[in-house]
């Protein structure tokens, strides 16, 4: 069946459960298309906070660009950042890194470099630098708030941890690309959908739902009382994580059939919609 053919309603179910803990996506779920967080999902959200709810945010995004929409909203008490490969606190201080061994970084690279024509890579360093070599050329969102340092060779400039590589495929598709190179991968690495037009490589078992884990576990919280919503593929492991997911109508088909609930799009707020229904329940 192609998952693309279908068409997906917006639908709410009874819900036993309140939350004790919730995560967000940031892009194409909380964050309008234009970037902007609406006042009325701001408002819900810190509803759902002054009920005793975890407020945890669950992106892509590196630390650093995930600011100010923590500031936005005032109440976050984790982020889980570079899909799983960090977890913070609100205020920045790490909780945990999943950095590839120096083995793996290189052997993984080098793989992408054989089976990827042209292709520009780009790490994400433990120490929160991002090294990006003369090939990355990728355009990243306004709100990224990213000061990369540019080198011939990202490779041979490695000089610590590396979080991720994410791959900038000019020549074939990001899913092709992922297809070319799992079979392959290193052993304890893997390569899967960033949550943008650039396929990344992690340590395996690295995950927004891996992330979400550890947060869980240090607030002393069962997965079963979890919800999170999303829109991506790079949310899949989140939403088999959680007790409650909840997709943007948005969201990519594959995702928008796992989800226990579906909203209407990030432009139509709908993150707050479904919080509403809770807050009133």
């Amino acid at each position: 069946m192609n998952l693309r053919s279908l068409t997906f309603d917006v639908r709410f179910s009874t819900v036993s459960v309140s939350p004790e803990l919730i995560a967000f996506d940031i892009d194409g779920t909380l964050l309008r298309s234009d970037g902007s967080l609406s006042p009325r999902v701001r408002q819900a959200v810190r509803e759902m906070k002054n009920r005793g709810c975890i407020i945890a945010l669950a992106t892509g995004r590196p630390w650093k660009a995930v600011t100010e929409t923590l500031e936005s909203l005032g109440v976050v008490d984790y982020c889980v950042c570079l899909n799983g490969a960090s977890v913070h606190k609100g205020d920045g201080k790490a909780v945990k890194f999943n950095s590839m061994t120096e083995t793996q970084t290189r052997a993984s690279a080098q793989l992408a470099r054989r089976l990827i024509p042209g292709v520009g890579l780009a790490a994400d360093m433990a120490d929160g630098r991002h090294v990006w070599d003369e090939h990355f050329t990728h355009d990243f969102p306004a709100d990224f708030s990213m000061t990369p340092v540019r080198v011939p060779d990202a490779l041979v400039a490695l000089d610590g941890p590396v979080l991720t590589w994410l791959l900038d495929c000019k020549e074939i598709a990001p899913m092709k690309a992922i297809e070319l190179m799992s079979p392959q991968m290193p052993d304890g690495t893997e390569v899967r959908p960033s949550g943008l037009e650039t396929p990344e490589i992690v340590a395996s078992g690295v995950s927004k739902g891996s992330g979400l884990d550890v947060i869980a576990a240090m607030s002393s919280i069962d997965a079963s009382k979890a919800w999170v919503f999303g829109d991506g593929l790079n949310d899949i492991e989140m939403f088999l994580w959680a007790g409650h997911s909840v997709a943007m109508k948005n969201g990519h088909p594959k995702v928008l059939s796992i989800a226990g609930d579906i909203a209407p799009s990030h432009d139509q707020d709908g993150v707050a919609v479904v919080l509403e229904r809770l807050i009133l329940d």
